[in-house]
């Protein structure tokens, strides 16, 4: 189907000028939906990101991606096919552009706490710390969501597996440094 709001209030059973009360057309409708799953999406893996062990907040937080993504098709395809900046052709409306902006220093933020509970200082082991939680769940689910499909269950041994390796020189380097204080 087709994303008119037309569609849309056909789908829900409402008289299309209720919609076009609440979003001005379709490109706003577009970007509340995309924010409503980003928001879905985030509380979750902010939550994973959270934990004090920074390895089980790196491996919770690439799970959540993938078992998210599975759970939640729809939301996940949305997201997967889409950037904020694709959704509304010229000005956001205020409080969607606000909440866009408040959702990405979220994540930013997020991310750097766990960079920072790493140790990650260096600019490349900061990369190292990215690319496990966001770059290597992404392309594992990539592939099955532009094709419709949930994530094969395989996915998500293989991902645990990689943020692990990833992350391996970043535990050691923390042990290593715990090891110092406790002779130093």
């Amino acid at each position: 189907m087709a994303l008119t709001m037309t569609a849309v209030a056909r789908l829900l059973g409402a008289p299309s000028g209720s919609l076009y009360h609440r979003f001005p057309g379709r490109d706003t409708l577009a970007a509340a939906l995309w924010l409503r799953g980003v928001r879905r999406f985030q509380s979750g893996y902010l939550a994973k990101l959270g934990n004090p062990d920074p390895l089980i907040a790196a491996l919770g937080a690439a799970s959540h991606v993938v078992t998210w993504s599975r759970a939640n098709l729809g939301d996940a395809r949305l997201l997967m096919q889409f950037r904020s900046s694709d959704l509304v052709h010229g000005p956001w409306p205020k409080t969607l552009r606000d909440e866009n902006l408040r959702l990405q220093h979220q994540l930013e933020n997020g991310i750097r706490g766990l960079q920072a509970a790493f140790g990650a200082i260096e600019p490349a082991w900061r990369h190292r710390v990215s690319y496990a939680v966001i770059d290597v769940p992404y392309a594992a689910v990539r592939p099955a969501l532009l094709a419709g499909q949930p994530p094969p269950d395989s996915t998500d041994v293989l991902v645990a597996e990689t943020v692990e390796h990833t992350l391996k020189p970043l535990v050691a380097a923390a042990g290593r440094e715990n090891r110092d204080d406790e002779t130093g």
